[in-house]
């Protein structure tokens, strides 16, 4: 089936590409943003999408999302409507080509999706320019580059709209849906969130490590909710082993987990979507950075007035490539090694010790 749908996407960007003229309206009526990104790089697109709604106010403007990602985007923000998209999904193709054609499209991340777009009608397409290999260029009409200096991916992608940056993020702008059913934790007390979960096993703490800390936060009077992602229940007995700590298992949908971190004192993550979801709820945040970059991945200019705070070892001597999504980058410095490719898998994020994350967030008042 993947197969088939590959084949009817390339057939018809072919089409589309032979039969219409590619013209870039000065008035678009229908924008979209094509991708398939993970959580966190999804809602990094928030720049975007808010550029987008400053220069088209009026215009039709939609968004591909995963279909776990849907209830985020109930509210409309900045005025997209979020479509669902599943690659193997033919349903959700043939809707998606329903809603078109597109007048602009902008691609972030893979510039296979420069197909897609063009399959689903777009006339004008936008994206990062240099992904490998070439033939995933092809589609576009427009390719712009990464900065040539230091920025966050947030930023660079906010730059895809020609003219001025966007204003920074400030709270509410984007607001959380409403949850129906009622919830299972208490957050009557103050709290602080401890995100333990990552899709990269490379970004996970030690457990002694949050172990230490979790110690460290409860002396100081407080209550402390301890999360994972859908099939890291393990994690959290790891570091919980006593169950001194609330659980909030990968049950817990996305909106579940907005709710409990807007209500939240702090929150402590490592490098992963849910620190990116805190941004929108203008939380306090300390995130624990290992093979990523606090450069590329950090606050930022979006986000500068978030008390949004990172901690890492600084130039770890295998965090050595200046790569992002396929495309070098000179100033930038990550690992996006997977657990099979590391020579010493953790060593990055064990180079963190529970003292330094404790001394920094009383250094910054989070306490």
């Amino acid at each position: 089936m993947r197969g088939l749908i590959r084949l009817i996407i390339i057939v018809l960007a072919i089409v589309q590409s032979f039969f219409f003229w590619n013209i870039k309206k000065r008035n678009p009526k229908k924008i979209l943003i094509a991708h398939d990104l993970l959580l966190g790089d999804t809602l990094l697109l928030a720049p975007l999408m808010k550029r987008i709604h400053e220069k088209y106010p009026d215009q039709e403007k939609y968004i591909l999302v995963k279909p776990g990602f849907m209830p985020l985007y109930k509210t409309t923000p900045y005025g997209f409507t979020a479509l669902s998209f599943n690659p193997k999904s033919l349903l959700d193709i043939w809707k998606i080509f329903f809603v078109g054609p597109y007048d602009l499209t902008f691609v972030a991340g893979d510039n296979r999706y420069s197909w897609f777009a063009r399959a689903m009608g777009s006339r004008w397409i936008i994206g990062i320019a240099r992904d490998m290999p070439q033939w995933k260029n092809w589609m576009l009409d427009e390719a712009k580059s990464f900065d040539l200096k230091p920025a966050t991916w947030a930023d660079m992608m906010g730059r895809l709209v020609d003219g001025k940056d966007p204003k920074p993020y400030k709270k509410n702008e984007w607001l959380r849906p409403n949850i129906k059913k009622a919830l299972s934790f208490d957050t009557s007390k103050t709290y602080i969130v401890f995100h333990l979960g990552a899709s990269n096993p490379l970004k996970f703490w030690p457990s002694k490590s949050w172990q230490t800390l979790i110690d460290g936060v409860k002396r100081k009077g407080f209550e402390i909710f301890i999360s994972v992602g859908p099939g890291e229940e393990y994690l959290i007995k790891e570091a919980d082993p006593y169950g001194k700590c609330q659980h909030i298992p990968g049950t817990y949908s996305l909106l579940e987990m907005w709710f409990l971190i807007e209500h939240a004192k702090l929150i402590i993550s490592v490098d992963t979507g849910i620190a990116h979801l805190a941004k929108l709820s203008n939380t306090p945040t300390v995130t624990l950075f290992g093979p990523g970059s606090i450069v590329s991945h950090g606050a930022g200019n979006f986000w500068k007035f978030l008390h949004y705070l990172d901690i890492t070892k600084s130039n770890f001597h295998c965090r050595n490539q200046p790569v992002l999504f396929r495309r070098k980058i000179d100033w930038l410095k990550r690992c996006g090694r997977n657990i099979n490719q590391c020579k010493t898998p953790g060593a990055c994020m064990a180079a963190i010790t529970p003292e330094q994350v404790m001394k920094f967030i009383i250094k910054n008042a989070f306490l």
